[in-house]
């Protein structure tokens, strides 16, 4: 069974591949264990805000990015079952969750 990562998550990820840190680096700058980094990427334990604003310190982040950031650690935390009526609904469900992901 594959868990999908979260948006805060991939974006983390990319911004440290962007930065060519490796997490090593990234939890060493951020003073926490690059374990909790792993925990809080495989979606084990959600970002706190400390996290976040240490992750947007250590990446440098602009004021955009960083609220970004922060909007995706926000909804990786909530989770929402939706049960369609019907097909119809069903294909506007999932064509909404891909829309979702591609942002």
């Amino acid at each position: 069974m594959s868990i999908e990562k979260s948006a805060f998550a991939r974006k983390f990820e990319d911004l440290a591949r962007d930065r060519r840190m490796t997490f090593k680096v990234i939890a060493e700058q951020m003073q926490v264990s690059a374990a909790l980094i792993a925990r809080v990427l495989n979606g084990s334990r959600p970002p706190t805000s400390e996290f976040v604003d240490k992750s947007i310190q250590t990446f440098g982040l602009s004021e955009r990015d960083a609220e970004q950031l922060r909007f995706f650690s926000d909804i990786s935390q909530s989770k929402i079952t939706i049960r369609p009526r019907n097909e119809e609904e069903a294909r506007k469900v999932v064509a909404f969750k891909r829309s979702l992901q591609k942002g």
